[in-house]
């Protein structure tokens, strides 16, 4: 992640204290942020998901990528500071490095959740319980298709993942 402070040191820094929302929920605004130092956490539906504590970290990836609304809220846990990429779409388009480096922590994202999947699916292939259907969803996750949709349960009283 050294290089890509490397990158973004010339970029504006914005601070924020603990407690502060760098990115909510559904509210677009497309920028992406660094971290350079501090931690936040990252809630989805109100369900915290992790804390992104490591210097060069990105926040904001998923909509800078898709062009879309933030997937979750994103709070400092601390006083923290990061670097501000404005015009995320399009910095994302044209600055082939940028555009590398989100594209191997998205991958590296993926490898972790497809075996974590793939663990599930052998703890409990010969069960009876829904864990058994990991092999559709490993299946629906591999091959997924631009512009096929939003990621969720298709079940109303279910909200989406």
């Amino acid at each position: 992640m050294t290089n890509v402070l490397a990158m973004c040191s010339h970029l504006p820094q914005l601070r924020l204290a603990t407690g502060d929302c760098l990115i909510e929920e559904a509210v677009r605004t497309d920028r992406l942020f660094v971290l350079k130092n501090g931690a936040f956490e990252i809630v989805r539906n109100g369900v915290r998901v992790v804390t992104i504590d490591a210097p060069g970290a990105f926040l904001g990836e998923i909509s800078a990528v898709l062009g879309s609304p933030p997937t979750a809220s994103v709070l400092a846990t601390q006083d923290s500071v990061v670097h501000v990429v404005d015009d995320a779409c399009a910095s994302v388009q044209n600055q082939p490095a940028l555009t590398y480096a989100i594209a191997q922590l998205l991958a590296r994202r993926l490898a972790a959740v497809t075996a974590y999947l793939v663990d599930i699916k052998r703890q409990y292939a010969d069960t009876d319980t829904h864990l058994a259907l990991m092999d559709q969803v490993l299946a629906n996750v591999i091959a997924l298709q631009p512009d096929a949709g939003p990621p969720g349960s298709e079940r109303p009283d279910v909200p989406d993942y």
